[in-house]
């Protein structure tokens, strides 16, 4: 199975994982409604998965490859950025072997 098909394959048994927990899910795959632009530092980056639950809980989510995991440190670090500077929203890396 190729690096993309892996990283798809996450991608969507992550966004199914908070869906099942009961989050309105946007991920950045086929069935899905399409995370939006975030704007950092007047940068604009979409991260793979935003899961909401209520009003205010927010989670962001980016998969990464081995081989994305270097090649994507500034997108990662935008959007742990933007997650510090937003109440009730968290950022996480899931990383695929």
């Amino acid at each position: 199975m190729g690096r993309q098909s892996k990283h798809s394959q996450n991608l969507r048994r992550s966004a199914g994982g908070y869906k099942s927990k009961g989050y309105h899910v946007e991920a950045d795959i086929p069935g899905y409604r399409r995370p939006p632009l975030l704007k950092v530092d007047g940068k604009s980056v979409r991260p793979d998965i935003i899961a909401y639950k209520g009003k205010r809980t927010r989670k962001i989510v980016e998969i990464e490859t081995p081989e994305s995991f270097d090649k994507d440190k500034e997108q990662r670090r935008l959007l742990r950025k933007y997650a510090r500077s937003h109440a009730y929203t968290t950022f996480r890396t899931t990383t695929t072997d």
